[in-house]
């Protein structure tokens, strides 16, 4: 009779390059993190946190799965489940930003569901997270993305909230500086903050050999 398996324990084909140890520590690095969420978080009802639980490791060895495979120019660091990337000394939007992004988005060529740079601009802590396009409306110009709301086709935020986001074409500059976490305040570097398990799967989407430098 075969013993039963811990509900934790994974299992998994080494992926080439990697240690055939990286999967399951991958896995563990982001249960740990995760757990630490769910335990900080207003649970408003039982189910609901039974069905993230329910979800949660399909989610996990997705995201540990697809890390081994990325072509990321990034260094994984499997302890810790993150990218590491050096950190411009400073966030800054370029004066081509928005008239490359206008471009890109009025090419009619940008997939839903892919992963793009919004920068924060807030003087006291600037960030790059990883968002993802939902939908493109042509007419009114604008683009909307799943966390962060609606854009024009400029880059500048529609939202009431988002006062200091802007939206930038995916370049590999500021998608390394997302994928690995990179923040600035208005000293400069500070250490780089840990990317949610959703901004981890969209970072383990890019394809890192189409984007321009």
């Amino acid at each position: 009779m075969n013993a039963q398996r811990d509900i934790f324990e994974v299992v998994e084909t080494p992926q080439p390059g990697h240690h055939p140890a990286a999967f399951p520590e991958l896995c563990t690095a982001l249960y740990e993190r995760e757990l630490a969420v769910l335990a900080q978080q207003d649970v408003a009802s039982a189910k609901g946190l039974q069905r993230r639980l329910k979800s949660l490791s399909y989610y996990i060895q997705k995201a540990a799965r697809d890390m081994l495979a990325s072509d990321s120019p990034c260094e994984l660091d499997v302890q810790n489940a993150s990218w590491q990337a050096a950190q411009k000394r400073q966030l800054k939007s370029t004066a081509t930003r928005a008239q490359k992004l206008h471009q890109w988005l009025q090419s009619g060529n940008v997939p839903l569901g892919l992963s793009v740079p919004v920068l924060n601009l807030d003087p006291h802590l600037q960030q790059v997270r990883l968002d993802s396009i939902d939908r493109i409306d042509p007419v009114q110009q604008r683009v909307h993305c799943n966390a962060s709301g609606w854009f024009d086709f400029n880059g500048e935020s529609c939202e009431a909230d988002g006062t200091h986001l802007v939206l930038a074409k995916p370049e590999k500059q500021l998608m390394q500086a997302a994928v690995s976490g990179h923040q600035w305040s208005h000293k400069g570097r500070i250490d780089p903050r840990t990317l949610s398990l959703r901004e981890l799967l969209l970072a383990a989407a890019i394809d890192w050999n189409r984007l321009a430098g």
